[in-house]
C-alpha cells in the first residue's frame, strides 16, 4: 500500500516538473516575440486602458492620445493595431510577458524600479500630478495640507507611491484609501465630481480634459515634479523598442504630433469672425441656411439651430475636443462622410449636419414617438451610436424599457462611467464618460424655448 502512494506520488511529482517545464518552454517562446514576429503577424497588439488619454471610442471613433500615437507607427510599418482593454495594473506585466500583447499604453510614467518587467520607450510627453478636488472655499493649495486628510487613489500606481513618499517629506499621516471596484483614475475622478470623495490624484494632462467636462473641479494643486510618459514593451523585445523609439524620435519633432496634442490637450474653441453677425429678430447669423437645409428633409429648422448652438455657440470656427469642428462639431473621421471638412462653409457644415442627423434618424424609425426618437437621435449625435445601444442593453437586462429614453435608457447611459457596467458583456464600446443625458436635456430645452 505504502509502495502504491510512493509510486502515484513520483508519479504526481513528474508530471508536476513535466507541466513546469512545458509551462517555463512557452513562456521562454513567447518572450522572444519580438520585431520580426509582429512583423511577420501584421499586427502590434497594445495593452491598454478604457481611459479618455490611452483608448476609447467616441460618436464611432476610436480615439485616445497614445492609442493616435501607436496607430500612426502602425500605419507607418503596414501593421493592424490590436487593442485589448486591461483593467488591473497587475495585468499588464503577466500579458505582456505571455505575449499576449507586445505595447502597454497606459499614461505610465518611467519608473526606475520596474526596469525588471518593462522596457520603456524613450518619453512622449512629461506631466506632473495634481490633486484633483472640487471648487470650494476650502481648497488645499500646498500638498502638506493633505496631512490627516483622507485621498482615494488606485493601489499599486504612481500616486500611492507619491503620497507615500509625500508622508515622509512633510512629517505626517496621509489617510491613504483604495476602492477597488473602481480601478481607474478617471473613475476616481468621476467619484470627486459627485461628491462621493473629496480628494484623488491624477496627472495634469488627464485632469485638464476632466476639467473641461466638469468646470466644478480645481486641480491647480501640483503635486509632483515633472514625470515622463512612455510605452512599456518586454524587456527581451529590443528590437521593437528600436523601431518604435526610432518613430517616436521623427514623430515628436513633426507638426503632426503639435497638432495631435491640441486635439487632446490644447484645443481651444476659436471667436468667431466679424463677419457673422446676427440680424435683430434671427436666432443665429445662418438661420437662412438651417431653414434651407431642414426642408429638405421636412424637418423643423429650429431642432438644427438648437444643436449647432449648444454644439458651437453658432461659431464656424470652433474646435473641440479631440480634434471636432465647425458648426456643428464633427470628428475628422465622420465629416469627410458628409462633406463636411475643417475649411469648409458654413453652408456646407450645416447641409451635413442635417444628413447626419437624418442618417441616425433612420437607424432610430423602430421608436414611434417623435419626441422620444429626436431624444435617442440627439443622444447618439452627442455619444456615438455604440454607446447609446450598450445603454439599450443594459436597460433590457435590468428589466427597462430599451426604446423609451426618459427614466429608462438615460439611467443606464449614466451608469457607463461605473466599472460593474462597462465591463459587461453586453457593453461593446467600454466606458463612457460624457454628458449626452444633459445634452439632451439642454438642447430640447433650447428647442422649446425657441418654438
Amino acid at each position: 500500500m505504502r509502495r502504491s502512494r510512493n509510486l502515484i506520488l513520483s508519479c504526481l511529482i513528474g508530471f508536476f516538473f513535466i507541466f513546469q517545464s512545458c509551462e517555463f518552454g512557452v513562456e521562454r517562446r513567447l518572450l522572444k516575440k519580438d520585431w520580426k514576429q509582429i512583423k511577420s503577424l501584421g499586427k502590434l497588439t497594445v495593452l491598454t486602458e478604457n481611459a479618455t488619454l490611452s483608448f476609447f471610442e467616441f460618436k464611432g471613433k476610436r480615439m485616445g492620445f497614445e492609442y493616435e500615437i501607436l496607430d500612426t507607427f502602425c500605419k507607418a510599418n503596414g501593421l493592424q493595431l490590436e487593442v485589448k482593454v486591461v483593467d488591473k495594473l497587475g495585468d499588464f506585466v503577466r500579458l505582456l510577458r505571455k505575449g499576449e500583447g507586445d505595447v502597454v499604453a497606459a499614461n505610465l510614467p518611467i519608473a526606475l524600479r520596474q526596469e525588471r518587467y518593462f522596457a520603456y520607450s524613450i518619453p512622449y510627453y512629461q506631466t506632473y500630478q495634481v490633486l484633483v478636488q472640487r471648487k470650494s472655499d476650502s481648497l488645499l493649495t500646498e500638498p502638506a495640507h493633505l496631512a490627516g486628510k483622507k485621498v482615494f487613489i488606485r493601489k499599486n500606481s504612481a500616486y500611492e507611491k507619491r503620497l507615500f513618499t509625500l508622508e515622509e517629506e512633510i512629517g505626517a499621516h496621509i489617510d491613504v484609501r483604495y476602492m477597488p471596484t473602481l480601478p481607474l483614475a478617471e473613475d476616481l475622478i468621476e467619484e470627486v465630481v459627485n461628491g462621493r470623495i473629496k480628494y484623488t490624484l491624477a496627472h495634469e494632462n488627464q485632469a485638464r480634459i476632466a476639467k473641461d467636462m466638469h468646470p466644478k473641479l480645481d486641480i491647480s494643486t501640483r503635486m509632483s515634479f515633472e514625470q515622463r510618459i512612455a510605452f512599456a514593451l518586454r524587456p527581451r523585445s529590443k528590437a521593437l523598442k528600436e523601431q518604435l523609439d526610432a518613430f517616436l524620435q521623427s514623430y515628436i519633432a513633426s507638426e503632426a504630433f503639435v497638432q495631435l496634442k491640441k486635439r487632446y490637450f490644447d484645443y481651444i474653441s476659436a471667436s468667431p469672425t466679424e463677419f457673422y453677425l446676427t440680424p435683430r429678430g434671427a436666432i443665429s447669423p445662418f438661420d437662412v441656411l438651417f431653414k434651407n437645409a431642414a426642408n429638405k428633409y421636412a424637418w423643423d429648422w429650429k431642432i438644427l439651430a438648437a444643436i449647432s448652438f449648444k454644439e458651437s455657440r453658432f461659431n464656424p470656427n470652433a474646435r473641440g475636443f479631440g480634434g471636432a469642428y465647425g458648426l456643428m462639431q464633427f470628428m475628422p473621421n465622420t465629416g469627410p462622410q458628409f462633406g463636411v471638412y475643417p475649411d469648409s462653409s458654413p453652408e456646407a457644415q450645416i447641409n451635413g449636419g442635417m444628413r447626419y442627423l437624418v442618417s441616425m434618424s433612420r437607424r432610430w424609425k423602430n421608436i414611434a414617438d417623435e419626441r422620444t426618437r429626436l431624444q435617442f437621435i440627439l443622444a447618439s449625435y452627442n455619444a456615438g451610436m455604440c454607446h447609446i445601444e450598450d445603454a439599450q442593453r443594459l436597460a433590457s437586462a435590468a428589466g427597462l424599457d430599451p426604446n423609451l429614453w426618459e427614466g429608462n435608457v438615460e439611467l443606464m447611459v449614466k451608469k457607463l462611467d461605473e466599472p460593474q457596467f462597462y465591463r459587461s458583456e453586453m457593453v461593446r464600446c467600454g466606458a463612457y464618460r460624457g454628458n449626452a443625458t444633459n445634452y439632451v436635456a439642454t438642447v430640447l430645452r433650447i428647442y422649446d424655448r425657441w418654438k
